[in-house]
């Protein structure tokens, strides 16, 4: 995502806040990957090509924290809660914050190729991971226990999302299919795209 780009997304997601674009947010050394909002409308979080994370104040447009921690591109950002945030990178690792900390409470491994999204769960307990190792990964997050694979895309996996009720992951990838997860277990829906 270029620089332009990233602004866009910006003024977008502050015009939808607060109904006025009224900042410019500069930062990033390097193109923006990644955006979200938290779930509060307060806070935007970017992830860039330059590694770093930018906590941005949807109030004053400025910088309220910048996470290092990713050794190359930042690929993912989501907000799990008002003040707990999650990154994915290049680096195949997921870093998970909490607002105001410098280092991460928690890094998940497991993916063997770089992490290029990330979803929530509605009620908020699980976090997917989508990878080049052509997997997706369900965590949950409150720490009772490893992660989940779904193993079945033969490429790599570009996106991941929970549907509404909170029962399937979806997941696309370079193989040209969308892949409904159930979570009860089985084996998923295949669309060819």
């Amino acid at each position: 995502m270029t620089r332009t780009v990233f602004m866009a997304v910006i003024a977008a997601a502050l015009l939808v806040i607060s109904g006025t674009a009224e900042a410019q947010m500069r930062g990033h050394g390097g193109p923006v990957r990644s955006v979200a909002v938290s779930p509060d409308g307060k806070s935007i979080l970017s992830g860039s090509f330059d590694t770093s994370v930018i906590r941005w104040s949807v109030a004053t447009g400025f910088a309220e924290q910048v996470l290092r921690f990713h050794s190359s591109a930042v690929n993912a950002v989501v907000f799990l809660s008002d003040t707990r945030m999650a990154t994915a990178g290049a680096d195949a690792r997921i870093a998970i914050w909490t607002v105001g900390r410098p280092q991460p409470d928690t890094v998940l491994t497991g993916h063997g190729a770089p992490i290029v999204a990330l979803a929530v769960s509605p009620d908020r307990a699980t976090l997917a991971s989508a990878s080049w190792d052509g997997s997706v990964r369900l965590w949950p997050l409150d720490g009772s226990g490893k992660s989940r694979a779904l193993e079945g895309h033969s490429q790599n996996v570009n996106g991941v999302a929970f549907t509404p009720d909170g029962r399937s992951v979806v997941s696309v990838g370079y193989d040209l299919t969308l892949r409904i997860w159930p979570l009860s277990g089985g084996a998923p829906d295949v669309v060819t795209l």
